[in-house]
């Protein structure tokens, strides 16, 4: 079994469970924020499995799946539970929330619907990778897929980590919390690790040399981002009064 599908089974497992105790959480506490965490380790999960699946040979719902969570949607949803917890206009978090499900949606109905090329799936040893570089191969070129991705993963990862360090910030400054504090370092690491990953499987691509510590690093990236983020989830909440069952939560900042 090569390190990258040990990785992968590791991240799938981890946010699954993370996933359950979450929504778990929500359903005992409730709290919006809690449901919208919850429902980005689902999608965190999905991504997970389905590169798992693909580790083994071509699943065009696989590869739709994989796309679709990971490409799309787990910036944007996650980004929405730090947007539910820290924003003081409760209607703000929501309309947003709710242009985020119209889009989880419209975006699945066209993955769903788009062709696939399955002659251009050659994985070699390293799916991780592969998927990365070359899902473009796969997934023919269209206004969707070239604007989609950067329009959701940007707002994702500005809200998600952008809100967690502005809220550190104002928690480090008034002096109080330092749960919080500590917290929203956390989610703002683990946003940004995936990403930085990312990042640097990108610029392997101009400078082969970086290669193999780009794909190790997005690898481990994953998997401790989403463990970082849980923890951080955990933090931010730590000592918050209980919302009412299945209600937003009481403004914080």
């Amino acid at each position: 079994m090569s390190l990258s599908l040990l990785i992968g089974i590791l991240t799938t497992v981890v946010s699954g469970v993370m996933a359950v105790l979450l929504l778990n959480r929500y359903r005992i506490r409730g709290g919006m924020h809690h449901l919208m965490w919850g429902l980005g380790l689902v999608l965190y999960f999905i991504g997970g499995l389905s590169e798992v699946l693909l580790a083994f040979g071509w699943n065009p719902l696989a590869f739709r799946m994989w796309y679709w969570s990971g490409a799309l949607l787990v910036p944007p949803v996650l980004g929405q539970g730090t947007l539910h917890l820290l924003v003081r206009r409760r209607y703000v978090a929501s309309i947003l929330s709710i242009i985020v499900g119209i889009v989880a949606i419209a975006s699945l109905v066209w993955i769903l619907s788009v062709p696939l090329d399955a002659s251009k799936f050659t994985p070699g040893n390293d799916i991780s990778k592969f998927l990365t570089e070359s899902y473009r191969y796969i997934l023919p070129e269209s206004t969707v897929r070239l604007v989609l991705p950067p329009v959701t993963n940007s707002y994702g990862t500005l809200v998600l980590v952008g809100g967690a360090i502005y809220s550190a910030y104002l928690f480090l400054r008034k002096q109080i919390l330092p749960n919080r504090v500590l917290g929203n370092v956390f989610i703002a690491l683990g946003g940004l690790l995936p990403a930085t990953g990312g990042a640097l499987i990108k610029l392997a691509e101009t400078v082969p040399a970086l290669s193999q510590t780009a794909s190790a690093f997005k690898y481990i990236g994953i998997l401790v981002g989403v463990i970082l983020l849980f923890i951080g989830f955990q933090l931010a909440v730590a000592g918050a009064p209980s919302p009412a069952p299945h209600s937003a939560p009481a403004a914080t900042s």
